[in-house]
């Protein structure tokens, strides 16, 4: 079920209808917009509001085919965390079986 969610982007408000789940994400996202517009506009290089999404759009598409460090500690979500600490688990897991399997048995243990 979707709720809309109101944000706003260069004095500009949007309300877009957003999954619970996916509410902080589409915040995460504007907020992205918003601080990527600012600077463009700051920096007086492009002039109207269309020109200045365009030219955002392109940068944050830009860093992220490029892998740009500073855009992924921006866009990383909650999702991706959930990734990270799931694969963590998993190896943790592997470890403890390699564990209880070599005190169980006369082998060496071995950790990769």
């Amino acid at each position: 079920m979707s709720e809309p969610v109101t944000i706003e982007i260069m004095g500009e408000q949007f309300t877009i209808q957003c999954s619970p789940e996916q509410k902080a994400n589409l915040i995460k996202a504007a907020s992205l917009v918003h601080e990527t517009m600012k600077k463009i506009d700051q920096q007086g290089t492009a002039f109207g509001l269309n020109r200045i999404a365009v030219m955002a759009a392109l940068n944050i598409a830009n860093d992220a085919i490029t892998g740009s460090s500073e855009m992924a500690t921006k866009i990383r979500t909650e999702y991706d965390s959930e990734l990270d600490l799931s694969e963590v688990q998993k190896k943790l897991e592997k470890i403890h079986n390699q564990v209880e399997n070599s005190l169980n048995s006369d082998k060496d243990l071995k950790l990769q």
